[in-house]
């Protein structure tokens, strides 16, 4: 699980016919390992069992607290509808269901005596669920604004061009309420919370709301106008947008779609289209409500550009969101000529190159950051987290601060003694999706069109029926939750190759290795 891939490629054109040939046999014993699903003993293997085990008892973990919290919310009652709720869980209580999960995995499966392939398996299972339940309120959230769209145009027949960017004057009127509405959750949140990560969200939106109300002059001559946007040619928005240096039709283009944005997101977490009696329902509250949804804004890593939020609460081990772009299946990639290696490898501005471990690239450089169709489809805008920042809090203050993320001391012998503060590092990390022939039977067969990718070449036949347990429509990527998430930006490592070629650094200088020993296991060559 990465982010820049091009590592998988050999692309040295002085390496010697005998390092070639090592290459090529290391690759054919990998693809025989591949095919029979023979345990992976490499360190690139151990790597992934691990990595593969936590999302299972993450997964685990998470149904587990979720079936409690349904039984709770159909025993309680009077909830306002417009309060995503989530009960109270004691840590005795989170700490039994940790318990559970493992006690599941390590006695009711034979998780610790599957393959790799078979891992991989258990975990498309674990996760269809969420897989269709997130498909499921991207369709009906965009069916929604699309019949609301056709409602007004049909009143509204002088207009007639679905590219001009303006609002008809109903929409105007209503994504004006939604957005007000926004508005004046936000500035109650600002003015009740001390929570550091979650104000830092409550600013971004805040001022993102502003930016549109102000656009469109929908801001209530009642409220306390805000600071004016800077002519400074540099100045970047709360949406991580550059106005200034901007036409003023792409200015239009995309206030109109972030407008569209926030109103999906306010969508989500009011349409009452899901199911609450089914597997499928598990984060909802008791009013059929999802209780949480994400919109890119400008990150919180300072000339970062873009990053993505989570707007509303998700416990560890959901699905937050899915990798969009053109997908290159393993057998292409083996025999990619030499000129799409060097494309590959030397044209990843933006780290938007996405290695599985078994060797299927998604490759978003070319995907939307505004424009989307499935609004879930954001993955490849998640930064890589920042550094480290270093507090004097003793070991025993940074672990009960934050009993998710564990104390690190780089120097035991200092004074004070230096550790991570919380909340820090990635907080979600990278998953294999299959989107299989069996998730769109019936009435889900609509949401097929809501696949955020397209193969580049489509995957040989003979490699589909040896490969795959079920018949797979396309192969893609997501993002899990590895923690607790409410209201705050979304981080995963980004694990990218070491460029052995460079001079100086193996990695960009904004670059940390948050996991030394799991970087160098996921690219390791030792696979003989």
């Amino acid at each position: 699980m990465n982010r820049n891939s091009s590592a998988s490629f050999s692309t040295d054109a002085d390496s010697n016919s005998s390092a070639e040939k090592v290459g090529i046999v290391s690759r054919i014993r990998t693809f025989i390992k591949t095919i029979f699903g023979s345990n992976d003993d490499t360190p690139r293997g151990i790597q992934e069992r691990k990595d593969m085990y936590w999302i299972l008892l993450a997964v685990t973990h998470r149904k587990l607290r979720m079936e409690a919290q349904q039984k709770q919310q159909h025993l309680s009652s009077g909830n306002n509808k417009d309060q995503l709720t989530w009960n109270n869980e004691s840590k005795e209580e989170i700490k039994q269901y940790m318990e559970e999960a493992v006690s599941y995995l390590d006695e009711q499966t034979d998780i610790s005596e599957m393959p790799l392939r078979r891992l991989r398996q258990e975990i498309q299972s674990r996760l269809e669920p969420q897989i269709i339940q997130l498909l499921n309120v991207a369709c009906d959230v965009e069916e929604d604004m699309i019949l609301r769209h056709n409602n007004n145009a049909a009143v509204n027949k002088d207009d007639d061009d679905d590219e001009n960017y303006e609002f008809s004057d109903a929409e105007a009127t209503e994504y004006r309420e939604i957005l007000l509405q926004e508005y004046d959750r936000i500035c109650k949140l600002l003015a009740n919370t001390n929570a550091s990560d979650a104000t830092q969200y409550y600013k971004l939106k805040k001022g993102a709301i502003e930016t549109l109300l102000q656009y469109f002059d929908w801001m209530p001559q009642s409220t306390d106008e805000p600071k004016p946007p800077t002519d400074e040619e540099d100045y970047v928005d709360d949406f991580g947008f550059y106005p200034n240096r901007s036409e003023a039709e792409i200015v239009s283009a995309m206030r109109y779609y972030h407008v569209r944005n926030i109103v999906r997101s306010h969508r989500v977490r009011t349409l009452p289209t899901i199911d609450t009696k089914t597997e499928t329902s598990m984060d909802v509250n008791k009013d059929g409500h999802y209780t949480y949804s994400i919109l890119p804004f400008k990150s919180t890593i300072s000339n970062a550009g873009r990053g993505v939020f989570i707007d509303g609460f998700a416990p560890a081990g959901t699905l937050l969101s899915f990798f969009p772009g053109k997908v290159w299946p393993k057998e292409h990639l083996m025999t990619a000529s030499l000129q799409t290696q060097m494309q590959f490898s030397q044209n990843d501005p933006r780290n938007q190159l996405s290695m599985r471990y078994d060797d299927i690239l998604i490759d978003s450089r070319q995907s939307p950051y505004t424009v989307v169709k499935n609004l879930w489809a954001a993955g490849h805008i998640v930064n890589h987290p920042p550094p480290p920042i270093k507090s004097t809090m003793s070991a025993e203050e940074a672990s009960e601060s934050n009993d998710d993320q564990s104390s690190k001391d780089n120097d035991e012998s200092s004074n004070p003694t230096y550790h991570f503060q919380p909340r820090q590092g990635p907080n979600c990390v990278t998953v294999p999706i299959n989107f299989t022939e069996g998730l769109f039977t019936d009435q889900n067969d609509r949401l097929r069109e809501y696949i955020p990718n397209e193969y580049e070449l489509p995957p040989k036949s003979w490699a589909k029926d040896v490969f795959e347990k079920e018949k797979v429509v396309m192969h893609g990527m997501g993002l899990i939750a590895l923690r607790d998430l409410k209201d705050e930006e979304l981080f995963y490592d980004y694990r990218m190759s070491p460029n052995e070629n460079a001079k100086g650094s193996l990695y960009p200088s904004w670059y940390y290795v948050w996991d030394v020993d799991a970087a160098a296991n996921r690219w390791s060559t030792d696979d003989e």
